[in-house]
């Protein structure tokens, strides 16, 4: 039964994810979001809430150890991106970071193909054999994605800052700050699990 639960969540969420980057591409096309700014109740209203979602899922899972996740880096994580979603795209709809469109699209774009690729790599290891080129985008695609997404996140923070005010300024321009040894704690992981799964020497 867990086997069956882990690969319809990690399944659910590829294709989730997937949408996201299929809406991305559809609003930056003339007539799209970027261009007309129309949404209903907040924009990228679909990405905030499979982020919500997961973060909520993910969270649960490493807590009660269903799976070997660490705690700390996807708290990091999910802090970061709720600050986006929720903090800024639920809370601030109105902010010029949700229009920003090299800021927003190319976070959804980054955070998008990295779930796309995750998810679908826990989908195949729950199924017992992961294709090489799975296994490789997996452990290599971060290395131009996650810096994709520590430029174009802070970004689309400080272009919130004109429209907050008191406590809330100083939140988010602190956490703006704070992206940077996220960003490092992160990548250094994800090189250490490089290593590990593609038996990259520390000498290259």
């Amino acid at each position: 039964m867990l086997k069956l639960y882990l690969s319809a969540y990690n399944a659910t969420s590829a294709i989730a994810w997937a949408a996201i980057l299929g809406q991305t591409f559809l609003d930056v096309l003339p007539g799209g979001f970027y261009e007309t700014h129309a949404y209903t109740d907040y924009p990228h209203k679909l990405l905030v809430q499979v982020q919500v979602v997961n973060a909520v899922f993910e969270i649960t899972h490493a807590l009660t150890g269903l799976v070997p996740s660490p705690l700390s880096s996807l708290l990091l994580q999910f802090f970061a991106r709720l600050i986006i979603t929720v903090g800024i795209s639920w809370y601030v709809p109105e902010s010029a970071g949700n229009f920003s469109l090299p800021g927003y699209v190319a976070l959804s774009v980054a955070w998008s193909v990295t779930e796309v690729i995750r998810y679908s790599f826990y989908f195949a290891k729950q199924q017992g054999k992961v294709p090489e080129t799975l296994q490789w985008l997996r452990y290599l695609a971060f290395i131009v994605l996650y810096p994709l997404g520590v430029i174009s996140e802070p970004w689309v923070v400080h272009l919130t800052l004109d429209y907050v005010l008191g406590f809330y300024y100083w939140f988010l321009a602190l956490g703006m700050f704070l992206y940077i040894p996220g960003f490092v704690k992160l990548y250094t992981y994800m090189l250490v699990q490089r290593r590990k799964n593609l038996g990259v020497k520390k000498t290259e």
